[in-house]
């Protein structure tokens, strides 16, 4: 192999090895009808640019803060 070759597969393992370690620092949070959400299936979620995720189901839209509907 030559010097190059060498340089790119070494930042390629760099990359794909920190792009694994962010997986691990995901969490989620289930949202059910018991915690406000109008129904079980939501077709659309956007953020805006205050910060409240809002979903889109067949009964309308709910804006979440975080914490509730």
């Amino acid at each position: 192999m030559n010097c190059l070759a060498i340089i790119v597969l070494f930042f390629m393992q760099f990359f794909i090895q920190s792009s694994f370690s962010q997986i691990s620092n995901l969490k989620f949070r289930h949202l059910t009808t018991s915690s406000g959400l109008s129904q079980s299936s939501v077709f659309a979620i956007l953020k805006d640019y205050k910060g409240f995720m809002w979903l889109a189901t067949d009964e309308g839209l709910n804006k979440y803060d975080g914490y509730k509907f």
